[in-house]
C-alpha cells in the first residue's frame, strides 16, 4: 500500500528493469518494498530512532518547513544530541538465579 506522502524515486537507467523502484522517505530512508520497511519498524532500535529524527528535522528544513528560529533551536538539539550520545548497544537481559532447596 502506498503512502501518500511517500515519493517513489524512479530506478535510474543503469539499473536492471527487474529491480523495483525504491520509495524513500525524509530523504534518507529508502526500501524497496512493503516487507522491508515494515522490518525496519519492527527492528528500530535508539540509533535509528535518533536517525530518523534529526532526518526529519534535516529533511523539513530542507523544504522551508522552519522559521529561523525553529531551525537554529532544531540544529542546537541535533548537535547535542550528537555530541553527548553514544552508541547503543543491547543489554544483556537478567535472568533470575535458581532457588536451591535447602
Amino acid at each position: 500500500m502506498k503512502r501518500p506522502d511517500m515519493k517513489t524515486q524512479e530506478a535510474p537507467e543503469s539499473q536492471s528493469p527487474t529491480e523495483e523502484p525504491r520509495t524513500v522517505l525524509l530523504g534518507t530512508v529508502s526500501y524497496t518494498n512493503e516487507e522491508d520497511y515494515e522490518k525496519f519498524l519492527s527492528t528500530l532500535d535508539l540509533n535509528q530512532a535518533i536517525f530518523v529524527l534529526i532526518a526529519g528535522a534535516n529533511y523539513g528544513q530542507s523544504k522551508g518547513l522552519y522559521s529561523l528560529d525553529e531551525s537554529e533551536l532544531i540544529a542546537k538539539a541535533i548537535k547535542t544530541i550528537k555530541k553527548s550520545s553514544t552508541p547503543v548497544t543491547a543489554e544483556p537481559v537478567a535472568t533470575a538465579e535458581p532457588v536451591s532447596k535447602s
